[in-house]
């Protein structure tokens, strides 16, 4: 998705934030209803909820805590919502997209709700209750043009709200020239990269090869890096071990002999965490993880009084 200044309006119907939110990009026709379970009463009593459209359901594994999200299309939403009131447990907040002048037909929802599949299974953010993808829907290419072009009004709106359920944890790096640019003027031909995405860093040990990036939402640890299966007799005690079995259990973290290998990429909101699951020992994390010149993480954001440290 190209990024690109924007205006988003949030409006709070009853005044809390913590209620109803309705959001929008001032200049298009598509709208994110955010519901919590406890209105549901409220939103069916409205004119939307006799809408065409697309919505996402939001909550999290009771046992593990692990985000899960349902994607679903319908003719109205007050019906189907009502029936996923009764059937499903898991979530506690649904998100409805819709067109202000009822433009969107079964056709586009149906569309929408493989596309909006697809990418959620891709980015990984969400443990999807819906299963498998299933396979691309007929949709006229004008209609489908359509469709990509409210699918990117979605996802930023959702990201905006706090459902970055289509996002990357770490988006493919693109270089560009920018002529405009001071470096593309004293370099001929040079490409500039756009670091948006954060700084790589690394965690190295005997037994221990860690990739990660530092985003705005923290380090994310890149599928592939592996640690050692093995802990020391202080970890087992710490919470962060069982954390770490948590991640075991999910199949985040696979056993292979030795070795513990991350099958995908995954955030960390601390980077001690990061570095412990892969050490297995205590560790401190803006000290061990390392960029590609040897300076620490928490050397390069300046954070110089480095004393987070877990103890095992």
């Amino acid at each position: 998705m190209v990024m690109h200044p924007q205006t988003i309006q949030i409006f709070l119907p009853s005044g809390d934030p913590q209620g109803i939110r309705v959001a929008s990009i001032t200049t298009r026709i598509v709208q994110v209803i955010e519901v919590p379970r406890a209105r549901l009463d409220v939103f069916l009593n409205t004119p939307e909820a006799d809408f065409v459209g697309i919505y996402m359901l939001f909550g999290e594994d009771e046992e593990t805590g692990v985000p899960k999200a349902y994607i679903g299309q319908t003719g109205n939403f007050g019906t189907r919502l009502k029936q996923h009131n009764e059937k499903k447990s898991f979530w506690n907040r649904a998100l409805i997209a819709l067109s202000l002048t009822q433009s969107l037909t079964v056709t586009h929802a149906h569309y929408l709700e493989w596309l909006a599949i697809s990418k959620a299974t891709q980015a990984q953010r969400f443990e999807l209750e819906n299963g498998t993808v299933g396979s691309k829907p007929h949709t006229p290419p004008a209609m489908e043009a359509e469709c990509r072009e409210v699918f990117e009004t979605l996802d930023t709106l959702l990201t905006t709200l706090g459902y970055p359920l289509f996002d990357p944890l770490v988006r493919p790096r693109i270089e560009t020239v920018s002529s405009t640019s001071p470096m593309s003027q004293a370099v001929p031909h040079a490409l500039v990269l756009q670091d948006g995405d954060g700084r790589d860093f690394y965690c190295n040990s005997p037994g221990v090869e860690g990739h990660a990036r530092y985003t705005d939402e923290g380090l994310v640890v890149l599928a592939g890096s592996y640690g050692r299966s093995e802990v020391s007799s202080g970890f087992l005690k710490h919470n962060y071990y069982r954390k770490r079995q948590n991640l075991i259990d999910q199949g985040v973290l696979q056993l292979d002999g030795p070795r513990l290998v991350y099958t995908r990429d995954t955030l960390f909101k601390s980077p001690s965490p990061a570095a412990v699951f892969l050490l297995g020992r205590a560790a401190n994390g803006w000290f061990e993880w390392k960029d590609d010149a040897g300076r620490s993480l928490g050397e390069v954001v300046g954070r110089t009084a480095i004393q987070e440290n877990v103890d095992a």
